[in-house]
């Protein structure tokens, strides 16, 4: 099943209404007979999934420059006694 985007109504898909914009899974028979009102969405979830990851990489990054800076103030304590 692909997924297809509502546009310009609202229609009944499965028991429930599925307002304008709203997400759906449709077979390619329930497609072809409400391509008048619907846009299919293509599977590029999964690029942007990988770009949510990267951007994740980069607080990583901070986190070990954050635990570095504290080592030495820890360390020049230690030289003081």
């Amino acid at each position: 099943m692909k997924k297809y985007k509502v546009k310009n109504t609202s229609i009944m898909h499965n028991g429930s209404v599925a307002k304008e914009g709203d997400i759906i899974e449709l077979s390619d028979v329930q497609a072809k007979k409400l391509s008048d009102f619907i846009d299919f969405v293509p599977e590029s979830k999964k690029s942007e999934t990988k770009s949510t990851k990267n951007s994740n990489k980069p607080a990583t990054e901070t986190e070990q420059q954050t635990a570095t800076s504290e080592s030495p103030a820890t360390d020049g304590g230690n030289n003081g006694n």
